[in-house]
């Protein structure tokens, strides 16, 4: 006997079905049917590629991987760590996705043209194909990838995702996946409903932030140009440039950035050593070039022999203001250390080591003597700052730093001014638009929303600043309307 929706439950809890265990019910009945739908495709992977290979060859695999990674040329950087990141999407792309096209490469296949795997397969094995496997096919057969964007999280079950570029939203069921994302969180790859499950396939390993959004959003203006929608031919007619992005994201998250100082220089880490003679003369004549603390209160901190001369002295190589931070009161540019006969000078650019030399050349004149610039490679600084020792010892540190309140109060005052001045700052991320002019469009609202949530994570930050963030971002929010919409 059908059970009513507002029937009493039968489980005897006295509430009506559709309160109680209807949606129990419905859930436990797709949990099942998604795991059986796994299951299936797991065993239709194994078989589909055995077809390709029977069909293509093996030498199919390698043409359709120099066709995924958009024909890379010898100087692109394709290492072993972007084969494997590749892997999990491009096996699914293979299957269900590529196509032998003549025209695209010089190799000569033996299968025909223009058909997937997954159709050559199901033609072939129309009589005997499980149906499940069969349902599989006609849902994942030529889905195109896109961006997901992460809606909510039911963790240890499933997602609730957002295509970027279409707007569709899909459930799906993922048991692990759910586990180590969270909300804003960007995936690629494909997603399909099966039968009312949603499920993901082929997807990448690598977790897009919410900052990355924008890229994306300006991607999708340029497929949305003179369509009311964008549909699966769309995104298929744009695939290699949705693949192109989503690649240029992936190396730009995995790839050591060009780390550049506050005047914009490549960082390259400069040791300068002199020979002075004198101590005392040499202090006299550079100590100038520290501008935030006098000559008398620099040889304050100064090391004496029993006669008085200097012995040793460390002091900045600073300016006033700061090209970076409008809260910042100074920059320093690097530091000075003179020891008896011997003045080494460090900074950490190319363009400053050269600036310096051309200083203390001018102040110091015939009484200083210059040896060497010892440039440090910047691979090896890397690894010694990252020491887990040293590392332990810098994060203690910067934890005790910030919890006296003066650090506090300085700190908030400088993110303070930075989000009181973001709005106005053009923003590459934004085309160079600033956020207050970007808002004023739908596409240019989701992607500065994106932003202010990518600033709003700590990423390892410290509580504090990373409350200051927060509210710096609640702040910019406030200015731009955004908690209006």
């Amino acid at each position: 006997m059908k059970i009513g929706r507002n029937d009493p439950c039968p489980c005897g809890s006295g509430k009506k079905y559709k309160n109680c265990c209807l949606g129990k019910t419905a859930t436990s009945s797709q949990e099942f049917y998604y795991r059986r739908l796994s299951e299936a495709y797991s065993r239709l992977e194994e078989r589909l590629f055995a077809h390709a290979d029977r069909v293509f060859g093996k030498k199919s695999v390698a043409i359709a991987m120099d066709e995924f990674l958009l024909w890379p040329e010898p100087e692109d950087d394709i290492n072993s760590d972007t084969l494997r990141r590749a892997g999990p999407v491009f096996w699914p792309w293979y299957i269900f996705n590529w196509v032998y096209n003549p025209a695209k490469i010089e190799v000569k296949l033996a299968g025909p043209i223009n058909r997937t795997v997954a159709e050559l397969y199901a033609e072939k094995c129309a009589d005997s194909i499980d149906p499940l496997e069969a349902r599989l096919i006609e849902s994942i057969n030529r889905k195109p990838y896109s961006f997901w964007e992460v809606l909510s999280i039911d963790k240890g079950k499933g997602m609730t995702l957002q295509d970027i570029l279409r707007g569709v939203q899909i459930n799906v069921q993922e048991r692990l996946g759910s586990q180590y994302v969270h909300p804003g969180d960007i995936l690629f790859g494909g997603a399909v409903v099966v039968d009312g499950v949603g499920m993901l396939t082929g997807l990448a390993p690598t977790l897009i932030p919410p900052g990355s959004k924008a890229h994306i959003i300006q991607l999708r203006k340029r497929l949305r140009r003179g369509q009311s929608t964008i549909t699966d031919d769309i995104l298929h007619d744009w695939e290699e440039d949705i693949r192109e992005l989503y690649f240029d994201i992936d190396h730009s998250l995995h790839t050591l950035p060009k780390i550049c100082n506050t005047d914009g220089h490549l960082l390259e880490f400069h040791r300068l050593v002199y020979e002075v003679s004198s101590a005392d003369e040499a202090f006299d004549k550079l100590s100038g070039l520290c501008v935030t603390m006098t000559p008398e209160e620099l040889s304050a901190h100064a090391e004496r022999d029993d006669a008085g001369r200097l012995a040793r002295v460390e002091f900045p190589w600073n300016r006033h203001g700061h090209k970076k931070i409008a809260g910042m009161p100074n920059t320093t540019l690097g530091n000075i250390v003179i020891d008896g006969h011997r003045l080494t000078a460090e900074v950490n650019s190319a363009e400053r080591a050269d600036a310096l030399r051309r200083e203390i050349a001018k102040r110091l004149g015939d009484s200083g003597r210059f040896k060497i610039d010892e440039i440090q490679n910047l691979e090896a600084m890397m690894r010694q700052h990252t020491d887990k020792p040293a590392k332990r010892e810098n994060t203690r540190d910067h934890e005790e730093l910030m919890q006296l309140p003066e650090v506090q109060a300085q700190v908030a005052k400088i993110l303070s001014k930075h989000w009181e001045s973001w709005a106005d700052q053009k923003i590459p991320a934004l085309g160079g638009m600033t956020p207050k002019k970007a808002v004023k469009t739908k596409d240019g609202r989701e992607a500065v929303e994106a932003l202010l949530k990518d600033a709003e994570r700590d990423e390892g930050r410290d509580p504090f600043t990373a409350e200051a963030n927060r509210k710096g971002a609640q702040r910019v929010r406030e200015i731009l309307g955004l908690n209006q919409q």
